[in-house]
């Protein structure tokens, strides 16, 4: 990720904002010096060796860095992780996703391995009673008790699970307090579906040392060294199936929880006692497979998170083009499709082949069993006669992806390749059945559930009904210009994610270069971009302006460094007047000074917010007190509450900001 100095900025802000001053610094000498020793540390930041050991400590308990320890050298050598703490800038959202899909308590759960960093399965658990259940035991009494207690009246505690301080029956039956088995429960949930991870000795390792080791050790087995491409080939398998073994460990209880608890998201839906819908299990017993692993360390797993969070970005992009109810069918097509993705980006432990043609599908039922039971997939779809539908073109089925059906792909097959694919394949499971409509309605029918067997005035049955409406939506999907959704194969679907997210790159692209640039620099950068080098003469008639006008545009966009041109000479003289100027869009190139502007912006508001900290700090200090907190109106004048409001306001502006310019960081560089 590093590549500036912003970045590395930014790094080390966000875990001076959450983690502290002491770790701050230790991580931003290893930035800065690179890999080092506990010495070589010291010097780098002036603090003295138990300071240095502190901090990496805090760093390594948050999987902020990685360590080696040779057993040839005397000293652990530890290297920056700077994935990891541009991840801290996710930690609200990825908490408000959470909760969205399983609750408040698996939220609380989520929150306490963010704040604790890696954590055995026992310890969890009991902190999260202890830091959680017991402060709602205790707000609770002192309110019966006649006392306001720390979280006030009219305020919200995060910690508190009523969220305010009135003892209310109403309350707590929506908020009760879960039980131990119920909260192992959640948790294995979490775990299975790998929104939490185990901890192994491996993951402490950069992913170089860890496969500069198993090379070490699968060289052992060759003497002699490597001669040929036979052994080279042999020698490149063996280490791809070792690092595949490392990579099963830290899922085995992954696996374990899938397998033992036949775990399906979304197709069981149960009310928990603190009012989230838990999707999972179909069976308690959860807490007693995890009782057998209360020792098992675990701690959050980005990848999967931005996966979520990918799932998400891409459903309000279905809604902004489309509409809703095609948009939340989309989402559960994503849902289904997550359980067989673990990363955005491939993992370098799958070789090349593998990557290019591993492609997660699903079928039509599992969309269907993804499908929330209240969206009703009758809006959204057309009401065409079934004459003026062609049903070869709309259930045309691609297998291919896009990328292979390039014409420079098509170029590169030999005499005698061939592709398996036919234009004229289409899914016959699509065609009409029953006297059903295209759109899948029916006359006299009425709203149901998934998997009910309600029936309309015709006798079928609504599931069915349903199911053909959701199909529909699929179908619109698979139909646009953007291709969110590639009908694959017969009931199969699948989303090629390249492809699709280098459109939505354009988008975001495009839309900034027209705020900045107006509608004739996005002219102008979109002809660049699909011509190629263009002479700056040829220029204005493509793109019908004045030359004058092109010449100020190109020249005021190749400041801002989202143009680029070069000079081609025709004689030896180099005049000017003997020279050809070629423009280009370099795509990357401009990707990479928008993700340094976007974390320099990032920067800038971690400062500002500092800085407004600093001269507020009397007026922060006084509402840190806990016989202050959650009473601010009634203990503040009120001068300092309206001060402490703006403040409030101002954090507020400046957070809001950071993560929108996250979205764009996720959406050129992570998704």
């Amino acid at each position: 990720m590093l590549g500036t100095k912003s970045a590395a900025e930014l790094c080390v802000l966000l875990i001076d904002e959450l983690y502290g001053q002491l770790p701050s610094r230790v991580f931003a000498a290893l930035l800065a010096r690179g890999r080092s020793n506990v010495g070589k540390l010291v010097q780098q930041s002036s603090l003295n060796p138990k300071q240095v050991r502190h901090g990496l400590v805090v760093l390594i308990q948050q999987n902020l860095i990685f360590y080696h320890t040779d057993p040839d050298a005397p000293h652990s050598l530890y290297e920056a992780n700077p994935s990891a703490a541009y991840n801290l800038v996710r930690v609200g959202k990825i908490l408000d996703m959470v909760e969205n899909q399983y609750g408040r308590t698996a939220k609380l759960l989520v929150h306490d391995v963010i704040l604790l960093g890696q954590i055995e399965i026992a310890e969890l658990v009991r902190h999260y009673k202890h830091e959680h259940c017991a402060q709602k035991k205790d707000s609770d009494g002192e309110v019966e008790a006649g006392h306001n207690g720390i979280n006030g009246d009219d305020h919200t505690n995060p910690n508190h699970i009523n969220g305010n301080g009135t003892a209310s029956s109403a309350t707590e039956d929506e908020y009760a307090e879960p039980e131990d088995e119920e909260v192992y429960d959640i948790l294995a949930q979490l775990i299975a579906s790998g929104f939490i991870e185990s901890v192994t000795a491996s993951t402490f390792q950069s992913p170089e040392d860890l496969r500069t080791g198993v090379e070490q050790e699968v060289m052992k087995d060759f003497p002699n060294g490597l001669r040929g491409a036979k052994q080279t080939n042999e020698f490149d398998t063996m280490v791809m199936d070792e690092l595949k073994s490392i990579h099963g460990e830290r899922t085995a209880l992954k696996r374990k929880l899938q397998d033992r608890l036949d775990y399906e998201p979304n197709i069981k839906r149960r009310k928990l006692t603190n009012c989230g819908w838990a999707n999972g299990f179909v069976a308690t017993g959860g807490g007693s497979l995890l009782d057998e692993e209360f020792d098992t360390m675990i701690r959050l797993n980005h990848d999967k998170c931005i996966v979520e969070l990918r799932n998400q970005k891409l459903a309000e992009h279905v809604e902004d083009i489309i509409g809703d109810t095609t948009a939340q069918v989309y989402g559960a097509l994503l849902r289904a499709l997550s359980k067989k993705i673990s990363r955005c980006r491939v993992s370098g432990i799958l070789s090349n082949e593998e990557a290019d043609f591993l492609e997660p599908r699903v079928s039509t039922d599992d969309v269907f069993e993804h499908l929330s039971p209240s969206v009703d997939v009758s809006f959204g779809i057309g009401t065409a006669s079934e004459d003026t539908i062609d049903i070869r073109y709309a259930e045309k089925i691609r297998r291919d992806p896009p990328q292979l059906q390039d014409p420079s792909f098509q170029d590169g097959l030999q005499e005698g390749d061939v592709v398996v694919a036919s234009d004229d394949e289409y899914d016959e499971t699509g065609e009409l059945t029953n006297g059903a409509a295209v759109n899948g309605s029916r006359r006299g029918s009425k709203p149901g559930q998934n998997g009910t067997k309600v029936k309309g005035e015709d006798g079928g049955p609504l599931s069915s009904q349903r199911l053909r409406q959701m199909r529909q939506h699929l179908l619109i999907l698979a139909e646009s210009k953007q291709q969110f959704v590639r009908h694959c194969g017969a009931g199969q679907w699948t989303v090629d994610f390249g492809p699709l997210l280098q459109r939505v790159r354009f988008i975001e692209l495009d839309t900034m270069i027209e705020e900045s640039f107006g509608r004739q620099g996005l002219r102008l950068t979109r002809i660049l971009r699909e011509k190629g080098k263009i002479d700056d003469k040829t220029l204005p008639t493509m793109a019908l302006m004045r030359k004058p006008d092109v010449h100020v545009k190109m020249a005021e966009m190749e400041m801002a460094g989202f143009l680029d041109v070069q000079e081609v000479p025709r004689d030896n003289n180099r005049a000017a007047n003997r020279t050809m100027f070629f423009w280009f869009f370099d795509e990357e190139r401009t990707l990479r000074r928008i993700l340094d502007s976007t974390y320099k912006s990032m920067v800038r508001c971690l400062e500002r917010l500092e800085v407004e900290r600093r001269r507020r700090k009397n007026v922060l200090s006084v509402t840190e007190r806990r016989d202050v907190q959650g009473k601010e109106k009634d203990m503040l004048r009120s001068d300092v509450y309206s001060e402490w409001l703006e403040f409030l306001e101002v954090e507020k502006k400046l957070l809001g900001q950071i993560g929108r310019m996250d979205d764009l960081v996720a959406i050129l560089r992570d998704y």
